[in-house]
């Protein structure tokens, strides 16, 4: 019998909180290092603050791809209070570093709290495991339903915050570091709530193996699965076009436009706000009509001639406009895919297919991340042309695997 004192809010905050951590950085960092005046790119020059832009993109989804994988063993040993609250005070001490980098002029902190912040970003599927473990058959879709909720908030909240308590022009009391010191104490408040309001959900009986390798080797098995072997392709390719997109239309909006970090926020928010009109609105519609799949081709194929359109975009509210489809098509074909993932194993597979795609993702926004030492050789647009070309390449493979004998077979 579960319990009735049972409370999900304390996971739903640190839900929001572990979404912050991501979407928050984005208009910070592009501000830092495009703007040759801000406090960290006076002295450096054009290339190198290239170089430190990526290695922030970079840094957080590289130590994702290990560290997500291991809090959630680490949760099916010790519970998932435990783990939940170790997370959220990493994430209070890289919120920290990040803050206290931008006072002492220091890109080593800087860099420190930004990758472990992506160690500690393994509470979201923890927390969400957590609310499983907490509901019923009757409550359940409700309870799912308001984790959604959480993570949209966080997808629109996070890059507000960034981006408007950075920005000196609204007031003389922020800058920088502000966002960061905000989203430390919302960490801290998060874990006092955990160890405080909430009870554990899960009791270990058997100690799994933790290592730290695990989605290596999880990568591995994948390209052992002949229709895996296809969909971890296609899944990597949209991932790193969409990611070139996030990453870098924030830099095109500040070196063309002159954006400012709250300008930048509010576009990062408005990406949100589409994520969740798509989730809430789109994919059920599209269902009606479509299988699956072919929601998938249907949605690839406009997110990259929405890209490539954004490439030949001269005026502001021309990426502004392009951003609506860009988004919420590529939300729609996120969850398409994963879809297409689980329907292609089975029951007992589900947790290792949905592993595997979390460590493809965070590989992908790793390996974008790093991109942009190419920016002073192509350019922004350039980027983004590459970026909608990789989405196109996985339209037309997502159509050759969907009439392909093998899958036709298999169906």
């Amino acid at each position: 019998m579960k319990n009735t004192n049972y409370t999900i809010l304390p996971c739903l905050l640190a839900i929001v909180v572990d979404g912050m951590g991501f979407g928050l950085v984005y208009p910070i960092m592009t501000a830092m290092f495009t703007d040759p005046n801000s406090v960290f790119s006076s002295h450096l020059s054009i290339n190198m603050r290239h170089f430190y832009l990526g290695l922030g993109y970079m840094l957080y989804s590289f130590c994702m791809f290990f560290g997500a994988s291991f809090m959630g063993d680490l949760s099916d040993n010790w519970g998932r209070k435990k783990v939940i609250l170790i997370c959220m005070l990493g994430l209070f001490i890289s919120f920290l570093l990040m803050g206290l980098s931008v006072l002492f002029t220091s890109i080593f902190l800087l860099m420190l709290g930004r990758a472990f912040s992506g160690l500690m970003a393994g509470s979201q599927p923890i927390a969400q495991a957590a609310i499983a473990d907490i509901s019923t058959a009757d409550n359940k879709a409700a309870n799912m339903s308001i984790m959604t909720l959480a993570l949209s908030v966080a997808n629109v909240a996070g890059p507000l915050i960034g981006g408007v308590f950075s920005d000196n022009s609204l007031s003389s009391y922020f800058n920088f570091s502000t966002p960061f010191f905000i989203s430390a104490t919302l960490a801290l408040i998060a874990a006092i709530w955990i160890q405080y309001g909430f009870q554990e959900t899960y009791t270990s009986h058997n100690q799994k193996p933790l290592n730290l390798l695990r989605p290596i080797h999880i990568f591995m098995e994948g390209l052992k699965h002949k229709s895996v072997r296809w969909l971890m392709i296609i899944f990597l390719l949209m991932q790193l076009g969409f990611s070139i997109y996030f990453q870098f239309i924030l830099v095109l909006l500040n070196t063309n436009f002159d954006y400012t970090s709250w300008q930048l926020g509010a576009f990062n928010a408005f990406i949100g706000f589409c994520f969740v009109i798509s989730l809430t609105i789109g994919m059920r519609f599209m269902l009606r009509v479509w299988q699956v799949n072919t929601i998938a081709i249907i949605c690839l194929f406009i997110v990259g001639i929405g890209l490539l359109l954004t490439v030949f975009s001269t005026k502001e509210w021309q990426i502004w406009l392009l951003a609506l489809p860009i988004s919420a098509f590529d939300m729609i074909a996120y969850t398409a895919l994963l879809t297409a993932f689980s329907d292609s194993v089975d029951k007992s597979a589900q947790g290792w297919v949905m592993g595997l795609s979390g460590a493809l993702m965070a590989m992908a926004w790793a390996i974008t991340g790093l991109s942009a030492n190419l920016l002073p050789i192509i350019g922004t647009f350039g980027l983004i042309l590459i970026g909608g070309t990789l989405l196109l390449l996985s339209a037309a493979l997502m159509w050759l695997y969907t009439h392909s004998r093998f899958y036709v077979n298999q169906h």
